[in-house]
C-alpha cells in the first residue's frame, strides 16, 4: 500500500519560499550564477537581503540625507509594514514613504538567469547526474512563460498535487471495490 506523509511534505513546501515567483524577492544565490555581485549590489532589498522584485525606493524625510538609496521589494515592504505598524524598516519612524523605482524594476527584469527548477534540483542533489535537465537561460521577465510553457522539469508543488490526485483516485477505486462487497452482506 502506498503511504505518503503528505502533511509533512506540504508544510515543507509552504515553508520553503519558492525560488521564482512573480511576487517575493528573488534568491540572490540563484541570480549570482549568471550575474556579477557588482551588478546586483544596488538591487538588494534592505529587508530580506535578496534581489528586490518590484523595487520600491524608500523616500522618508527622516533619512533623506543618507548617502545611500534604500530599496526594498514591494511585497517584502508591504509585509514588513503590516507586521510593524507601518514603521519604516530603516529608522523605525512612523509613516514610511516609498515610490516604485521603474528603472530598477527594469534592471531586475532584464537580469539573465538559469531555470529556477534546474537550480533547485542541483541544490538538492548536487553530485547526482539528472536524467532530465533544463538548460534554459533567459531574462527574469521571461521566466514565467518558460516555466508555464516549455520547462521539462516539474515543480515540487506540481508533484504534490499529482500525488494528491492519485491518492484520491485510489481512494475512490477502493470504495468502488469495497462498497459492493459491503452491500452484499445486507
Amino acid at each position: 500500500m502506498l503511504s505518503l506523509n503528505m502533511e509533512s511534505d506540504e508544510k515543507k513546501v509552504e515553508n520553503e519560499k519558492e525560488l521564482f515567483s512573480g511576487y517575493g524577492c528573488y534568491n540572490k544565490d540563484w541570480i549570482l550564477l549568471t550575474n556579477s555581485q557588482q551588478k546586483l549590489n544596488h538591487l538588494i532589498c534592505c529587508i530580506c537581503k535578496q534581489v528586490a522584485n518590484n523595487a520600491v525606493e524608500l523616500q522618508c524625510d527622516e533619512h533623506e540625507n543618507a548617502e545611500q538609496m534604500y530599496l526594498a521589494g514591494e511585497e517584502c515592504l508591504q509585509m514588513y509594514l503590516k507586521q510593524n505598524n507601518s514603521k519604516c524598516p530603516i529608522q523605525q519612524h512612523d509613516h514610511c514613504e516609498f515610490v516604485k523605482n521603474k528603472s530598477l524594476i527594469q534592471q531586475v527584469s532584464d537580469l539573465l538567469v538559469t531555470c529556477p527548477r534546474q537550480y533547485t534540483l542541483k541544490k538538492i542533489q548536487p553530485k547526482e547526474e539528472h536524467e532530465n535537465e533544463c538548460n534554459y537561460k533567459g531574462k527574469i521577465s521571461e521566466m514565467k512563460a518558460h516555466l508555464d510553457n516549455s520547462c521539462q522539469l516539474i515543480s515540487i508543488r506540481q508533484i504534490i498535487l499529482l500525488i494528491k490526485e492519485l491518492q484520491s483516485q485510489l481512494q475512490d477505486e477502493k470504495l468502488q471495490t469495497v462498497l459492493p462487497l459491503f452491500l452484499s452482506f445486507f
